[in-house]
């Protein structure tokens, strides 16, 4: 994510600073991914049938 050829390279540069904090930013970098993938995925609607019953889809 930072443009470094590996992972072990941006360890390697910048673990020290981060000493007791590796899995705390492991943990928020791995949320940030996750929220930014969930906020490009399109929202399941669902639209009701004239028989009550439901099926998803897109509502045109």
């Amino acid at each position: 994510m930072l443009g470094h050829q590996s992972a072990t390279m941006t360890l390697d540069l910048y673990g020290h600073l981060l000493n007791d904090q590796l899995d705390e930013v492991a943990d928020a970098m791995d949320a940030a991914r996750a929220a930014e993938a969930s906020a490009r995925r399109p929202a399941a609607t669902v639209a009701a049938l004239p028989t009550g019953r439901s099926v998803g889809g897109p509502v045109a």
